[in-house]
């Protein structure tokens, strides 16, 4: 009874689990990674060194035979009956035909499996391919000289079933063994039955024909169900090759009615089977029962048909609702079931909804700051199955624990500022999202802001009552205009200069220079701000051209950078660059899409502003072809509407002597220091209510130190006010200014080796000198000229001064000599 019990639990695993059964055969034998594919009879040695896969294997062989017997008497017990109640007439199941079908596949299984246990597999397959040959040439030969109907029948059905049993032997699967057993047995031992309708006679029906697409259908569905991976995919092959070509074929030999017949119920059977509506229909009644049966959420998850059925093709509902009731009930119950769902089901969907349901539950009930920071933790045991929505919400938790981390009730509003901000931006983003996603968790991410904006004006109201100074000063990368604000100061006029310039009817190519970290790229992300809507400002790094190798690379860059500028800037879509192939001259192709991008905005000014683009002559050097310079020069000359800004440290006297023949009439744009009013204003009150703590003389002694260059201001006033809150104090002094330089020499030490590194010795030398108030040597005062022109150092009457004297405090900091009192 055990090996009985076995068996038919096999059977079940086979049609029903087979997850379970895969694991069960990894556990036998971990080396078969698919139990459906891999031949046993291949591992015949480790069989029998193996116990219970040798009992695997002959319990499969078992089922292989029994069960399309069992199957085939069956169904064609229910064929009669069913074709009594619904066609009307008796239909007369050959059982001989059926039988010898039969017969002939016991014999083949037979033949070749103790052809296996004694003889090598190849010797054995040839022995298999011989008997084939024969019987096929035996049958060919004998078939057509028997008269007798019934002998032919009889010879025609031993020959094919042996045919057809040894050859479904030869697959040494045990699993598709069964499988090919019971689709060959049900299905073509009912079709052997007819035999005497179809091949002899020729005389069936459409009643008939029904039938048989009906047994044919049914079957071939359920297996295809089986042993198919896509839904899609089966279901398409199952229609084209079964119903088209059963239809096509006895359409051309008993008319159109019959072939219909035939051909529409071989595929409404075929869809059936292969979407499992038999057992569909039963678990969809189960599952409504489950919704409104007095029972707890938590006990419906032993009850769902996924446990008993891992194939379910077609959707059941209420599932992922009563996981994420459960959920509230019995989290352990609720989350084994959504694992089980994903790893041992084809229900990886009905887990995800769950997973999504049970989200936004929880992610709604927040209702502070320091909830959403917990929800992170809540839910982290949601690894994989995350949709864009739910990956969204995790990633703000993480951004809001790290904001409240922050070292001061100031830094913590910022940060949350920033936070409401991205939230704006992703509820935007969800709009091509799923409906579902987008309502789900469009509403939590609108609780969320409200959450957090409401968190945000009570940091800033605890920050206005402390001590604490807030840190706004950003001595570092460039402006950003989406996140330093109003913190960028002055340039109005170098504005008005560049709109005045780019309008004019002879537009020049405009070249924008000054020392380094003067802000020159800040003045470039701050231009749309500034310019009138008719002027398009389009930003390109020239380091970030640089990278290019290629000229095919530069144009897919250049072109890249352009639309990624004006989709960010200004929310336009520009017309992207055709396939560039090595073939191709990529700058013909470069000035098509020029002429897509003018057509795209026909009433803009295209303002092509090149940051760092000395860099260029990197390019010129990689490729050997001065073609990017040439398609510029292009632009400058033949495109009326392209006005192009060079932005880079040097001059043009500076750059090598070939960048003459591309600036031609251009027009010089210095970006200097700040003027002393934009300084002040920089220093006083760099954001709207900031606090006043310096006073009239500290401010303007901030000035004169750093000379109102933005970099060195901003990097001075960040370790004071870093300085003032260590001491908890809030007016800055005149000796706080001494008391930060070694701060601000630390924390700025690559700006000033940068500064440095680039100088020749002589300038290195003049800067001494002046730096330690000493006479200059010829050589030295030779670099003079060079260094007032970038503005590092001032004439003053027979000799020089620091344009910005932190420079000289760091030179002599250098050298070991710090100066008691400011310059």
């Amino acid at each position: 009874m055990q090996y009985v019990k076995e068996c038919l639990q096999l059977l079940y695993w086979i049609y029903f689990k087979p997850y379970t059964l895969k694991r069960h055969v990894q556990a036998i034998c971990p080396e078969i990674t698919n139990p459906y594919a891999d031949n046993i009879f291949r591992r015949s040695a480790e069989a029998r060194a193996n116990p219970q896969l040798q009992r695997y294997d002959d319990q499969g062989w078992w089922l292989a035979v029994v069960v399309p017997i069992a199957g085939l008497y069956f169904l064609g017990l229910l064929i009669e009956v069913t074709a009594r109640l619904t066609v009307g007439t008796v239909f007369r199941f050959n059982w001989l035909a059926s039988s010898l079908f039969l017969l002939g596949w016991l014999f083949g299984q037979l033949v070749f499996r103790v052809g296996m246990r004694r003889m090598s597999e190849k010797t054995a397959r040839v022995l298999v391919i011989v008997i084939v040959f024969a019987l096929s040439v035996v049958f060919l030969g004998f078939q057509q000289s028997i008269d007798n109907l019934f002998v032919r029948r009889l010879f025609l059905g031993v020959v094919s079933s042996v045919v057809v049993g040894i050859l479904g032997a030869m697959g040494g699967v045990t699993v598709s063994r069964i499988v090919a057993g019971t689709a060959l047995g049900m299905s073509e031992g009912s079709f052997f039955c007819m035999m005497d309708d179809i091949l002899f006679t020729m005389s069936v029906g459409v009643e008939k024909a029904v039938a048989l697409g009906v047994m044919n259908g049914a079957v071939f569905g359920m297996i295809n169900s089986m042993v198919a991976k896509d839904k899609v995919g089966r279901t398409t092959a199952g229609v084209i090759a079964g119903g088209i070509t059963l239809g096509v074929l006895f359409s051309g030999w008993k008319g159109t009615a019959v072939g219909v017949a035939l051909g529409v119920s071989f595929n409404a059977l075929f869809l059936c089977g292969t979407l499992r509506l038999y057992f569909w229909l039963p678990e969809l009644v189960w599952t409504t029962f489950l919704k409104f049966a007095p029972v707890r959420a938590a006990h419906r998850l032993s009850c769902l048909p996924s446990y008993y059925d891992q194939l379910i093709v077609l959707p059941l509902p209420f599932i992922s609702g009563f996981i994420a009731e459960a959920y509230q009930e019995n989290q352990a119950a609720a989350r084994q079931t959504i694992d089980y769902l994903i790893t041992s089901t084809n229900q990886q969907k009905t887990a995800v909804k769950a997973i999504n349901r049970i989200a936004a539950e929880e992610l709604s009930r927040c209702q502070t700051a320091r909830d959403i920071v917990a929800i992170r933790n809540q839910l982290d045991w949601i690894a994989d199955q995350q949709s864009a929505g739910l990956s969204t919400c995790l990633e703000i938790s993480q951004d809001v624990a790290a904001a409240l981390e922050g070292s001061s009730f100031y830094r913590q509003a910022q940060q949350l500022d920033k936070i409401t901000q991205k939230i704006a931006r992703q509820r935007n983003a969800l709009a091509t999202a799923s409906a579902r996603e987008a309502t789900t968790f469009g509403s939590v991410l609108g609780s969320w802001q409200r959450i957090l904006e409401t968190a945000r004006r009570t940091l800033r109201e605890q920050a206005a009552q402390s001590d604490e100074i807030p840190q706004v000063y950003l001595a570092g990368p460039a402006l950003d205009p989406n996140k330093a604000g109003p913190l960028f100061k002055g340039r109005r006029d170098l504005f008005r200069q560049i709109e005045t310039l780019t309008l004019s009817t002879q537009h020049p190519t405009l070249v924008m220079h000054g020392g380094r970290r003067s802000g020159k790229t800040s003045t470039l992300n701050y231009l749309p701000k500034w310019l009138p809507s008719d002027i398009l400002p389009l930003l390109i790094d020239g380091q970030s051209l640089a990278t290019t190798s290629t000229l095919r690379g530069f144009a897919e860059e250049f072109t890249e950078q352009i639309i990624r500028s004006a989709r960010k800037v200004h929310s336009l879509k520009l017309p992207v660059l055709e396939s560039v192939t090595p073939s191709d001259d990529p700058f013909v192709t470069l000035r098509r899409w020029i002429d897509a991008v003018e057509q795209a905005v026909p009433d803009k000014t295209l303002l092509l502003c090149l940051d760092e683009f000395e860099r260029l002559d990197e390019i010129v050097i990689a490729t050997g072809s001065r073609a990017p310079l040439n398609f510029l020069r292009h632009l400058i000359q033949h495109r009326d509407r392209w006005t192009l800004l060079f932005t880079g440290a040097l001059t043009p006297e500076e750059l090598p002597a070939y960048w003459s023949d591309y600036l031609i009439n251009c027009e010089t744009l210095r970006v200097s220091y700040l003027a002393d009013a934009d300084a002040l204003e920089l220093i006083q009150h760099p954001v709207e209510d900031f606090p006043d703590i310096y006073p009239l003389a500290v401010a303007h002694a901030i000035r004169d130190l750093t000379g109102g260059q933005p970099y060195f201001t901003q990097l001075l006033c960040h370790e004071l006010v870093e300085q003032l809150n260590k001491k908890k104090e809030k007016t800055v002094q005149m000796d706080d200014l001494e008391m930060v330089l070694p701060a601000v020499f630390e924390r700025g030490y690559q700006v000033f080796r940068e500064f440095w590194s680039v100088l020749s010795e002589e300038q290195q030398g003049l800067l001494r000198a002046v730096a330690e108030e000493r006479e200059p040597n010829e050589e030295e005062r030779g670099a003079a000229s060079l260094l007032v022109r970038k503005e590092i150092l001032a004439q003053e009457g027979e000799g020089w001064v620091f344009r910005v004297p932190l420079l000289r405090r760091w030179i002599l900091a250098g050298q070991g000599s710090i100066s008691s009192c400011l310059c």
